[in-house]
C-alpha cells in the first residue's frame, strides 16, 4: 500500500511537492515528483538519500544554477524522413548541451561521448534559438560573398544609368520591388531606352523599368539569394537526419535526466530549508521538526517516545498547535519515504511505514448528506479495515461531534483496536476519559501542548507524558466572553474533574518553571527575526521603487534627447537644401536658444532643490518658511534635527531642521497668516521640491482630499527635475487615483517636465 488522497490532502503534501518541483531543471523531472514515489522499501529510501546527500555536497552556495535548464525533447519518429523544424533541432542541441553539463556536475566527464558533443556543437553552431541558420555558417560565407558582389554591381549600374539619363527618370533613386531593383521612368520616355517594363504607378505617369543589363543583374541577384536558401535547407535537412539517428540515445538520456532531476530537486530544496537525513529505527523521535509551508513562522517541534509506545494521545488548548504537530508528523513520514530527507534535525529517528492514514479536518459533505461526525466515522472505519501492522494512523479530534460520553467510549474502543493492528497511532482528544485511558493502558502515552495560563497563550511546545487541559474557560476569556458566563463556568468546574485539572496544572507549572526563561527568549528572538525580515523586505521594496523611478527618469531624458536630435536633423537637412536664408538662420538660433533655456531651467531647478540651512534657534509658535518654495508655517515643536510645522494650508508636517528657516518678516505677516484648525485647505499650486517621495505622497493625499471637499477641479504640482524620482512617483500615484481625470507635464514655458497639471472629475 501507499498513501491515499485523504492523507496527501490532510498533510498538504502536494503543496510541499509543488515547492520542491520549483527546483527542477527539466519539465519531465518536474512531472515525475509525485506522491506515487512513496515507498516502504528501506533500500530504495537509503539509495535516494545517498544520491541527494551526494548532490547537496556538490552544490555550492554561489552555484544556484550549475548548468542550463534542460528543455523537453520530442518523441522522434524512427520511420519518417521529413525534416524537423529549426526550433525543434535547436531544442535537441540544447538538450544534449544540458545533459553534458549534468554529467560534468556529477563528475562523470568520462561518460561524455564524442558523438554527443559533435552533434551538440553542430546544432548550436549552426542554428540560433529561433531555428534560423546563422549567417556566419562556413558553408554560407562564399554564397553570401557572391550575393553581395552581385548586389554591389547592380547598385553601381543603377546609379550610373540614372545619372546618365536624368531626362527620362522620374526620381533620383532606384526602387526595390519584389526582390528586384527597378528604375522609375516617365511614361512618355519609355521608347528612348531598351528595357523590360515590370509595372506602373497608380496614375500611370511612372513606369518601372529594367534595362536589359539590369534584368541580367537582377536575375543573378535572385539566383544568388536562392542558392543561399537552398544551402540553409540542406543544412537543416542534414541536421534533421543526424537528430533522427540520435533519437534512441536521447530517449535514454531523458530517462537519466528524470532520475537525476528527482534527486537534484530534493537536494536543492533540502539545502534551502536545512532539511536533514533522519535515522531509520523502530521508534519515533522528531527533533526540530518544521512544517515547510509555515516557513520562518514554524515553531520547531520535538516529539520522542520509545519503541514500546503504539498510541500517542495529544491534548491541550484549542489553537495550541496540536493539528500542526500531527500534520508535521504525517508529512515528515511521507517526505522521508519519498526522499530520505525531512525538515528536521539530523538526530531525528523515524520507522518505515507501509502506509499512512489520516483523518484531519472537517470532512462534512452536503452532497452526501453526511454530518461532521458521520464523515469522520466513515473515514475511520475505512482506516480500521485497511490498516496493517506497519501502518501509521493520525486522527484529529477523535470522537468529537457527538454525545461526549458516547464519543469518549467510542474513542477508547478505536484506540484499543488500532493499538493491536497499526504500527503507530497518534490522536488528539479533549476527553478526560480518553486521557485517563491512555494512562492505564500499556503501549499508550499522553502528551500535551503547553499553555501559559498567565498570558493566556499557547507556547507550541510538546510536553511528553503529561495530559493537557483544554483551557476552554481561559480561551473564552481571551475571546472577551462576558465575565458572568466565565465566572459561572469556573464555579461549575470546581467540582467533578477539578482535582485532575489541578494535578495537570501542577505538573505543567513545575515543568514551565524550569524552562520559562528559555521559552521567553525563543519567543523574543522570533519576534526580532520577524521585525528584521519585515524591515529588510521594506528596504528592498523601496530600493526597487527608487530604481524603477530612476530608470523611468532616464527613459524620459532619452525621449527628450531623441526628439531634440530629430529636430536638429531636420534643421541640418533644411540648411543643406538650397540657399541659406535669414529664416533658416533664425530657426537655427531659436533651436540653440531653446537648448540653452532648457539647460538654465535644469540648473535653476537643481539650485532650488538644494537644502536651505539656517542655524537660527526656533521656538514653538515662531513663523517660519519651509522648503525651497518658502511655504509659510508655524512651529509646533522642535525635537533635535526634526521640526513639526503647521503650514498655512492647514497641513501638519515633520521636516528636517535644514528645510526650515525663520520668517524674518514675521511681525508684518502675523496678522495676515491664518492657520486653519478645522479641515484642510486645497492648494492651486503644490510645491514639493526638497521633500522625499514618502513626504510628497503623504502631502498629495491631503491635497486630494481637500480638493475634493472644496470642489477644486484642477491644480498643479511643482516637483522639479532632479533624477526623476519625485515626478515618476507622483505620476504613479495619480494613475492609481480614480478621482483623477487626466494629468501630464506642464507646457515648456510653464515648467515643462518639472511641473505636473492635474484635472479631477
Amino acid at each position: 500500500m501507499a498513501i491515499g488522497e485523504r492523507a496527501v490532502r490532510d498533510a498538504e503534501l502536494m503543496d510541499v511537492l509543488a515547492i520542491i518541483r520549483g527546483f527542477s531543471v527539466s519539465p519531465e523531472g518536474r512531472e515525475h515528483i509525485s506522491p506515487s514515489l512513496f515507498t516502504s522499501d528501506i533500500s530504495v529510501i537509503r539509495q535516494r538519500a545517498d544520491r541527494i546527500e551526494e548532490y547537496m555536497n556538490r552544490l555550492s552556495p554561489e552555484e544556484i544554477e550549475p548548468f542550463p535548464y534542460i528543455t523537453d525533447i520530442l518523441e522522434y519518429p524512427d520511420t519518417t524522413h521529413a525534416d524537423f523544424s529549426g526550433p525543434d533541432i535547436y531544442r535537441s542541441g540544447q538538450f544534449i548541451h544540458s545533459y553534458i553539463g549534468m554529467l560534468a556536475f556529477l563528475g562523470k566527464e568520462e561518460e561524455i561521448h564524442a558523438e554527443d558533443k559533435d552533434l551538440e556543437s553542430a546544432i548550436l553552431s549552426s542554428i540560433d534559438s529561433e531555428g534560423n541558420v546563422y549567417e556566419t555558417h562556413p558553408r554560407l560565407l562564399p554564397l553570401l560573398k557572391a550575393r553581395d558582389a552581385v548586389r554591389l554591381e547592380r547598385e553601381r549600374f543603377s546609379s550610373s544609368f540614372m545619372s546618365l539619363n536624368r531626362g527620362i527618370v522620374q526620381q533620383s533613386e532606384a526602387l526595390f520591388r519584389s526582390g528586384r531593383i527597378v528604375i522609375p521612368i516617365r511614361s512618355d520616355q519609355s521608347s528612348r531606352i531598351d528595357c523590360y517594363i515590370s509595372g506602373a504607378s497608380a496614375s500611370g505617369s511612372t513606369l518601372y523599368a529594367e534595362p536589359f543589363e539590369l534584368v541580367a543583374l537582377n536575375n543573378d541577384a535572385v539566383i544568388a539569394e536562392e542558392r543561399i536558401r537552398a544551402e540553409k535547407a540542406r543544412i537543416i535537412h542534414e541536421l534533421s537526419d543526424r537528430v533522427r539517428m540520435h533519437a534512441r540515445i536521447m530517449r535514454k538520456m531523458l530517462s537519466e535526466v528524470i532520475d537525476f532531476d528527482f534527486h537534484f530537486s530534493f537536494a536543492r530544496w533540502a539545502a534551502s530549508v536545512k532539511a536533514a537525513r533522519p535515522s531509520i529505527g523502530d521508534r519515533i523521535s522528531l527533533s526540530g521538526a518544521r512544517h515547510p509551508l509555515l516557513g520562518k513562522k514554524a515553531v520547531p517541534i520535538a516529539l520522542s517516545m520509545d519503541s514500546s509506545i503504539r498510541v500517542l494521545v495529544l491534548s491541550g488548548a484549542n489553537a495550541g498547535g496540536k493539528t500542526v504537530t500531527m500534520k508535521t508528523l504525517a508529512l515528515s513520514v511521507m517526505l522521508h519515504q519519498i526522499s530520505g530527507y525531512i525538515p528536521a534535525d539530523s538526530s531525528s529517528i523515524l520507522p518505515v511505514f507501509s502506509s499512512v492514514f489520516t483523518d484531519i479536518g472537517d470532512g462534512q459533505s452536503i452532497q452526501d448528506a453526511a454530518s461532521t461526525f458521520s464523515s469522520h466515522m466513515k473515514n475511520i472505519a475505512y482506516i480500521a479495515r485497511h490498516a496493517d501492522s506497519r501502518a501509521l494512523v493520525v486522527l484529529d479530534e477523535l470522537g468529537s461531534g457527538t454525545d461526549p460520553e458516547e464519543g469518549a467510549a467510542l474513542s477508547r474502543a478505536i484506540l484499543s483496536y488500532l493499538a493491536s493492528r497499526a504500527a503507530f497511532t497518534c490522536v488528539t482528544s479533549h476527553y478526560s476519559q480518553v486521557k485517563s485511558f491512555a494512562y492505564t493502558e500499556d503501549g499508550m502515552m499522553n502528551a500535551s501542548m503547553e499553555f501559559d495560563a498567565a498570558s493566556g497563550l499557547p507556547t507550541y511546545r510538546v510536553l511528553e507524558g503529561i495530559p493537557g487541559d483544554s483551557h476552554a474557560i481561559a480561551t473564552a476569556i481571551r475571546m472577551r466572553m462576558p465575565h458572568e458566563i466565565t465566572d459561572a463556568a469556573s464555579e461549575a468546574l470546581r467540582g467533578g474533574n477539578a482535582d485532575a485539572a489541578h494535578i495537570i496544572q501542577g505538573l505543567i507549572s513545575r515543568q514551565r518553571t524550569l524552562d520559562r526563561k528559555v521559552t521567553e527568549a525563543a519567543i523574543l528572538r522570533r519576534k526580532e527575526e520577524k521585525a528584521v525580515q519585515e524591515n529588510e523586505r521594506r528596504s528592498a521594496e523601496l530600493e526597487r521603487m527608487e530604481n524603477d523611478l530612476r530608470k523611468e527618469g532616464v527613459r524620459e531624458l532619452n525621449a527628450f534627447l531623441r526628439n531634440t536630435r530629430r529636430e536638429l536633423e531636420r534643421l541640418v537637412m533644411d540648411v543643406r537644401t538650397g540657399a541659406l536664408t535669414p529664416e533658416k538662420t533664425r530657426r537655427v538660433k531659436e533651436f540653440i536658444r531653446k537648448i540653452e533655456d532648457k539647460k538654465e531651467e535644469e540648473e535653476r531647478a537643481v539650485s532650488e532643490e538644494e537644502e536651505i540651512i539656517d542655524d537660527s534657534p526656533l521656538e514653538k509658535g515662531d513663523p517660519v518658511l519651509c522648503g525651497s518654495s518658502g511655504t509659510k508655517g508655524k512651529v509646533l515643536s522642535v525635537s533635535g534635527s526634526s521640526v513639526e510645522v503647521l503650514l498655512e494650508n492647514g497641513l501638519r508636517m515633520s521636516l528636517r531642521r535644514s528645510m526650515v528657516r525663520p520668517d524674518r518678516a514675521k511681525d508684518e505677516r502675523r496678522a495676515s497668516v491664518q492657520y486653519p484648525v478645522h479641515g484642510r485647505k486645497a492648494e492651486y499650486t503644490m510645491d514639493v521640491r526638497g521633500l522625499t517621495l514618502e513626504e510628497t505622497l503623504r502631502r498629495l493625499d491631503d491635497q486630494m482630499e481637500a480638493a475634493i471637499l472644496s470642489g477644486l477641479s484642477s491644480f498643479s504640482i511643482i516637483h522639479g527635475y532632479g533624477d526623476g524620482i519625485l515626478s515618476r512617483g507622483v505620476h504613479d500615484y495619480l494613475g492609481r487615483r480614480r478621482e483623477v481625470r487626466d494629468y501630464g507635464f506642464a507646457r515648456p514655458e510653464d515648467g515643462g517636465m518639472g511641473k505636473t497639471y492635474v484635472e479631477l472629475f
